[in-house]
């Protein structure tokens, strides 16, 4: 059995044509957009993320935990809500400084800092605008947080609380204050214009000379001087006379007293009518002072009256005594003679006690009766005050809406009166 074997190889026409092919695609010029392996989109280089202006990176605040995060998730809060794209890192600038390998302090080494943070943020297409970082002190600590513009390298604003645990508004008001902060750096007032300008100019008085502040302080010093010398020729009241008793209708009052808005305020001191001019100065102390002595005055006579009655058995007890016959030597009689004494004892130490009892209650009597008069008189004295005030006052109303003063002017300066007939 013979097998046939048969060749596979190209028909020359065949490889002809393929090595005139090989020949043409080698020594013919590459396209241009092979020229550079970057061309390709597989191999080329991704675009740099555009800065949207409002990025904000906030670090954490170092110091209090406490008092930082809580500061820290109110300034994140307040951002946001005023437009801003806050992006939370998760160092202080301290560790961030660490990482960098800086070791000049957060203000030497953010430059540092927002190179190695823009390197890792640029995988996600992030660029920051801005940074905040700072440290936040304990109750009553310093602290500072620091506004960082990242494309001029410069401080926005630096802020230096003292912050209280019993201070409930700066923590709500600084971040407030970090966000109005911003948004006028970011956009700045307008100047003034010129008619602005105008106006603020016409409301600044002109420059003064010493001279003419020397000239001025001496005409108010004259001037009052002789409103102190006016009022002096026109209010005396030396011939004023107060009687409690006549010029009692024309002061009291009938209805309650004027209440006051503060410590300050002078008490309402005009007479109750209905109580009549004995009782109607009386004042708040004067009553309570009056109820004290009148309590103290029925102690004194109840325990006296209950000494005065515990008297009588005491007397009754001591005459049985004595009229016993009884014998304290006697052996047989000295029990009963005991039993007797002994009763004798006890009802004289009885009554002995209510009238120690009465005398202390009648000394405090007399010392509550010599406070009350001596509130009594003070009630009485600022009654008369008052009453001497307000006539003079009536008096010195005759001369209706005297006016005087100190008149200074571009023109004049002195002193003037006005009066109103």
């Amino acid at each position: 059995m013979t097998a046939a074997i048969t060749s596979s190889r190209p028909s020359p026409l065949l490889r002809a044509f393929t090595g005139v092919l090989c020949a043409a695609l080698a020594f013919s010029p590459l396209p241009a957009a092979a020229a550079s392996p970057a061309s390709f989109g597989m191999f080329a280089a991704a675009p740099a993320p555009a800065s949207t202006g409002n990025t904000i990176g906030l670090f954490r605040l170092s110091g209090d935990p406490a008092s930082a995060e809580a500061l820290r998730s109110q300034i994140l809060t307040d951002m946001s809500a005023a437009g801003y794209n806050v992006k939370g890192v998760a160092l202080d600038i301290d560790g961030a400084a660490g990482k960098v390998k800086c070791k000049g302090g957060a203000d030497a080494c953010v430059g540092k800092v927002i190179e190695w943070l823009n390197k890792g943020a640029a995988k996600s297409g992030t660029v920051y605008d801005y940074l905040i970082y700072g440290t936040v002190g304990g109750p009553n600590g310093a602290s500072s947080i620091v506004i960082y513009d990242v494309a001029k390298k410069a401080k926005v604003k630096e802020f230096t609380p003292s912050l209280s645990p019993d201070d409930l508004i700066l923590p709500l008001a600084l971040p407030r204050a970090m966000v109005t902060s911003l948004n006028n750096y970011r956009t700045p007032a307008a100047p003034a214009t010129a008619e602005e300008q105008k106006i603020l100019a016409e409301l600044d008085e002109p420059a003064k000379t010493p001279e003419e502040l020397a000239a001025e302080k001496a005409a108010i010093d004259d001037a009052i001087g002789k409103v102190a010398a006016g009022q002096g020729e026109l209010i005396d009241t030396s011939n004023v006379k107060v009687d409690l008793k006549k010029d009692f209708k024309d002061f009291c009052r009938t209805g309650p007293p004027k209440p006051r808005v503060n410590k300050d305020d002078p008490k309402d001191l005009r007479p109750v009518c209905k109580r009549g001019p004995t009782f109607g100065y009386f004042q708040t102390r004067a009553w309570v002072a009056l109820g004290l002595t009148a309590g103290a005055l029925l102690t004194t006579g109840i325990f006296y009256s209950l000494g005065l009655a515990a008297r009588g058995p005491y007397k009754s007890a001591l005459d049985d005594l004595d009229n016993s016959g009884l014998d304290k030597t006697d052996p047989l009689q000295s029990d009963e003679y005991t039993r007797m004494a002994a009763d004798v004892a006890d009802k004289g130490n009885t009554m002995r006690n209510r009238l120690i009892g009465g005398d202390v209650a009648l000394l405090t009597t007399v010392l509550l009766a010599g406070v009350l008069a001596v509130i009594i008189y003070q009630d009485r004295t600022d009654a008369k005050d008052f009453i001497k005030t307000e006539k003079s006052l009536k008096s010195v109303s005759r001369i209706q809406n005297v006016r005087g003063g100190p008149i200074l002017s571009r023109g004049m300066q002195g002193f003037g009166f006005g009066f109103n007939f």
